[in-house]
């Protein structure tokens, strides 16, 4: 009886120590890394159109244009961040522009739109403000 209880109990702890796949609390990783989809003229061609898609990747006209581009989201966009290199994308200021050359904290951009007005944070530290479009 104390064998068929000290094994029961040995497997009842040896199921509590494997450790799930992704803990939920914690992003998996990207299956591919980032890599920027552009296209070769006004619209996507249907070659180009399924890259994007097969990335995750949606079409959308974007910029004065209304030129289609592939817009990509980022897992970590919202995230806090002081520098671009905490980023899928780029860290930018949030809200109103800050002074250029103070210091800030951004926040990771939530997709790879390159177009509007926006303001990036290197190093801790506002750069000058740039509208692209």
């Amino acid at each position: 009886m104390r064998f068929i209880l000290a094994t029961a109990s040995l497997l009842v702890l040896t199921a509590c120590a494997v450790p799930a796949e992704t803990p939920p609390d914690q992003p998996s990783e990207p299956s591919q890394p980032y890599e920027r989809i552009s296209f070769e003229g006004e619209f996507a061609t249907p070659e180009e159109r399924a890259r994007c898609e097969a990335a995750g990747g949606s079409v959308e006209r974007a910029g004065m244009l209304g030129w289609e581009n592939c817009i990509q989201t980022f897992a970590d966009g919202g995230k806090i961040c002081t520098d671009s290199s905490e980023c899928t994308g780029t860290c930018r200021t949030s809200g109103e522009f800050a002074d250029g050359g103070s210091r800030v904290t951004g926040q990771c951009t939530s997709n790879d739109n390159i177009f509007g007005c926006y303001q990036t944070v290197e190093n801790g530290v506002a750069g000058p403000a740039l509208c692209v479009d």
